[in-house]
């Protein structure tokens, strides 16, 4: 297994030199999609060589995957609900219009029709009847043609109204069948979710007492940094020549500009000490609820969005020019390895996944590699985005 990683390493130079001789759109694509590929093989190699994961660490991972799946299925569902209560708005609206325009033209025929039978009872009959003028004759049959055409167009009008009226009606009581099947698929999803995060809870619980008994704690946060860190190797070195779009401001020119990517508190510092003072924070841990919405600091593309050990629900952005964000332990991943994100956008909620004890979201700067402090990068959120 050691061989393998080894070559799979000596390939990297390779494969970077390759990547520089092609850089249109279609290329970086593929090479986008081969990354999440590797990444996907490589994380299994890493798993394998790093300390075998046991069956509770597993069910940990199935759970908060689970987990992860169903929030974007509930917040797809969510979206959908919005727009179907959207239609059904737009389409009341439309029938309160049409059911006030059918009032008032149904009024005007009535009064037509009420005008045409008080001339027809007078002065009509009385033309032809009594034989007057021809020229005189003529001007009222042509007064009296208007007022028919008017009439028929009224009424031409009025039953155009009737028959959208009828449309509106009929997609007003479609939305209303599919406002309820969305509610209860929401309602089935909710339930599930519910289901699993109880077990997930139970499952925390147990991992939390293994490691207490075994002692192993400082074991398995090194395993975790050393995952951590040959990950984000492979990752520099593949994404070397991935260049950001020259429209986008450059990272390097926002040191102090930033925004943390969550409100909260920052209860662990960059450079702080760690399982009393063996190990050093890579990052800051900010504390927030379970839920919360995290935001992307700045413009990138994602490189990595996936279940990390010790990491949780790990998304990563590489920024362009070696620079990349991490943002660890969430409860759920709203972008996928290939997105472009914008600075600000939301791209996860708050959660404790990889065997966390609280709620909150683990952030570093990466520089070529090495870890920088987020704090000299980022200001405090003063509130919520929109």
């Amino acid at each position: 297994m050691q061989n393998l990683i080894i070559l799979f390493l000596a390939l990297l130079p390779a494969m970077a030199a390759q990547a520089e001789q092609s850089a249109s759109p279609e290329d970086i694509e593929a090479r986008l999609k081969a990354l999440e590929e590797e990444i996907s093989t490589y994380k299994k190699i890493l798993d394998s060589t790093q300390g075998q994961k046991s069956e509770i660490e597993e069910t940990l991972e199935r759970n908060e995957k689970g987990i992860n799946k169903l929030i974007n299925e509930i917040d797809t569902i969510e979206n959908e609900l919005d727009t179907t209560n959207d239609k059904i708005s737009s389409l009341t609206e439309e029938q309160k219009e049409l059911l006030t325009e059918k009032g008032e033209q149904q009024y005007y025929i009535e009064q037509q029709i009420r005008a045409a039978f008080e001339i027809g009872n007078q002065e009509y009959l009385k033309v032809l009847l009594n034989q007057e003028d021809p020229n005189e004759i003529a001007r009222m049959l042509t007064y009296y043609d208007y007022f028919n055409q008017a009439r028929s167009r009224q009424i031409e009008s009025y039953n155009l109204t009737l028959l959208d009226l009828d449309r509106v009606t009929q997609a007003l009581a479609e939305e209303t069948i599919v406002l309820e099947s969305q509610r209860r698929a929401l309602g089935t999803q909710q339930i599930s979710l519910a289901n699993i995060q109880k077990e997930k809870r139970k499952t925390l619980k147990a991992l939390i007492n293994q490691i207490s008994t075994a002692g192993s704690e400082l074991t398995r946060l090194e395993q975790d940094r050393g995952r951590l860190e040959e990950l984000l190797g492979k990752l520099q070195e593949s994404l070397a020549n991935l260049k950001a779009p020259g429209s986008s401001q450059p990272f390097a020119g926002m040191r102090g500009k930033l925004l943390l990517p969550v409100e909260g508190r920052i209860s662990h510092r960059f450079g702080n000490q760690r399982n009393q003072g063996k190990l050093k924070w890579h990052g800051i841990f900010i504390d927030a609820a379970e839920g919360e919405s995290v935001y992307a600091v700045h413009y990138g593309r994602v490189v990595f969005s996936d279940w990390l050990r010790g990491f949780g629900l790990l998304m990563i952005i590489s920024h362009g020019e070696g620079y990349m964000s991490l943002y660890g332990h969430n409860q759920a991943l709203f972008r996928e390895t290939g997105d472009w994100v914008s600075a600000g956008e939301k791209i996860a909620a708050v959660g404790d996944s990889g065997g966390q004890d609280k709620t909150g979201l683990y952030f570093e700067i990466r520089i070529d590699g090495k870890p920088n402090n987020p704090q000299n990068w980022c200001v405090a959120r003063e509130q919520r985005a929109a």
